[in-house]
């Protein structure tokens, strides 16, 4: 497993989490870009594999290949093996789990995280791997109305809230008390998260936070838990 996880900044912002990523592709094949999340009447899709391109080509990702809904829907797990990483796009959270598991796409996934495939997610896109994706309820509508609110739980049992900054901390603490969340990594928008099935390494430059059992801890760039 090889998850790429980051706390929603943009491309300044992602930069050393995007190098790592690009550096875990075969670069031979093509990135497959999935931007399903976010809010088209805002930021159509034209304009999503734009920003990508701009963000990963200078990293030396030439060919990337987005595929939305109309073509998530009609896709299998073979038609998956083209690519060298995937990328998962931020947006609405609840839009996101909902359509994945409605095309198929969430097991897919699964099946290919397991198979060692580099997997980016970026905002909604790294919450998704999480326990749950109850955090994003302080951010995101549920305009869906979406009930069951579990993920991939990928990340050692952790819940994921993206766009931290520390402001935020009482109203985490009133989420892991309302929703009896047992443990939250607090990302925020200049970091991230390696994460394999050994160990979980934050990528700078900023720190990332652990909220357990009334208890903040403060991990550094390049440490592991």
């Amino acid at each position: 497993m090889r998850l790429f996880l980051g706390g929603g900044g943009g491309k300044e912002d992602s930069i050393e989490l995007d190098k790592k990523f690009v550096s875990n592709l075969d670069l031979s094949k093509s990135l497959l870009y999935i931007p399903i999340a976010i809010d088209t009447n805002k930021y159509p899709y034209s304009g999503c594999i734009e920003w990508l391109s701009n963000t990963l080509n200078p990293l030396g990702v030439k060919n990337i290949v987005m595929w939305v809904e109309d073509d998530l829907k009609q896709k299998q797990e073979k038609d998956f093996e083209q690519f060298g990483g995937i990328y998962i796009g931020g947006g609405n959270t609840f839009k996101l789990l909902k359509e994945l598991k409605e095309f198929g796409t969430f097991e897919i996934l699964r099946q290919l995280a397991e198979k060692n495939v580099p997997i980016y997610g970026g905002s909604a896109g790294a919450i998704i791997f999480a326990k749950t994706i109850i955090p994003a309820l302080s951010a995101d509508k549920n305009l869906i109305g979406l009930t069951d609110f579990s993920a991939f739980n990928l990340v050692k049992n952790y819940d994921i809230w993206c766009h931290y900054y520390e402001s935020l901390d009482l109203i985490i603490s009133e989420y892991i008390e309302k929703y009896n969340l047992k443990k939250i990594i607090a990302i925020p928008e200049n970091a991230g998260l390696c994460v394999t099935e050994k160990s979980i390494e934050v990528v700078g430059p900023s720190d990332i936070f652990i909220f357990e059992q009334g208890i903040k801890t403060i991990l550094k760039p390049k440490s592991e838990f």
